[in-house]
């Protein structure tokens, strides 16, 4: 009877977690470059079930396995989605998009990070420098500046107004990346090499990438995850009421 109450909340706690989640997708769905979340989940106390049959006349007991039952699931772990999200067109020299896959890498105080997030600004020395104020840093580590006038190829070669090569932005691919908060990333980092005939990864000026939730996959996850949660706590209520009835009525002395 308790094993039905314990099953019931550990879904419940579950729940929480997939609402959770759900609503911190939906709290960044206007923000640049975020990356949606989802729960996954693993079954906890998995039993095997055997089926017996007794044999007397063979002296003997068949035992053959039959399945499995999962007692309880628990959140394994948070699993981030990285796919592109649609690319906006707002003809801001300074606004940034990867169109592929790849990363910008930006520096916060004396960490370098990644971020897919290319809503640049130039500051007062045209160096690009994103709304949490971290800057764009070449392939050397360096602040890239953006010269009046000047422009960007889908190379990520930065150009002034004569045409004139000053800098270039690179592009990182990431291997085993960790979500920190912010559109931020860590991982181990390769530059991609936008020059290669081969490769589909372009860098876009005037553009922004958006976020890639879906509004409404995720209120239908909230939706589930919320009957669901529901259900659960109503067959704790149920197995309350029974294990009473088991107190109080089946085991009363007659």
């Amino acid at each position: 009877m308790y094993r039905g109450v314990y099953t019931a909340a550990m879904g419940m706690l579950a729940d929480i977690t997939r609402m959770d989640v759900v609503a911190n997708n939906l709290a960044n769905v206007e923000t640049n470059g975020y990356k949606a979340d989802t729960p996954a989940f693993k079954s906890y106390f998995t039993r095997e079930i055997y089926r017996i049959k007794p044999e007397p006349e063979n002296r003997k007991v068949e035992f053959a396995k039959i399945g499995d039952v999962e007692q309880a699931i628990i959140v394994d772990e948070i699993r981030t989605h990285y796919s592109q999200g649609i690319l906006e067109q707002t003809n801001v020299p300074t606004h940034l998009a990867i169109s592929g896959d790849g990363f910008f890498a930006v520096r916060k105080g004396d960490q370098v990070f990644y971020t897919r997030n290319g809503e640049f600004i130039a500051d007062k020395d045209r160096r690009l420098v994103n709304t949490q104020g971290y800057y764009l840093l070449d392939s050397n580590g360096q602040e890239i500046t953006l010269p009046e006038n000047g422009y960007i190829d889908e190379s990520g070669n930065v150009y002034d107004a004569n045409r004139n090569l000053v800098s270039s932005i690179p592009i990182y691919v990431l291997r085993e990346p960790r979500k920190i908060g912010e559109a931020l990333f860590t991982g181990q980092a390769q530059i991609v090499d936008l020059n290669n005939p081969n490769s589909d990864v372009r860098i876009l000026q005037g553009y922004v990438e958006k976020s890639n939730v879906n509004v409404v996959r995720e209120m239908v996850k909230m939706i589930e995850a919320q009957r669901h949660y529901d259900a659960s706590s109503k067959a704790i209520v149920v197995h309350d009421e029974l294990l009473n009835k088991v107190i109080n009525n089946v085991g009363a002395l007659r």
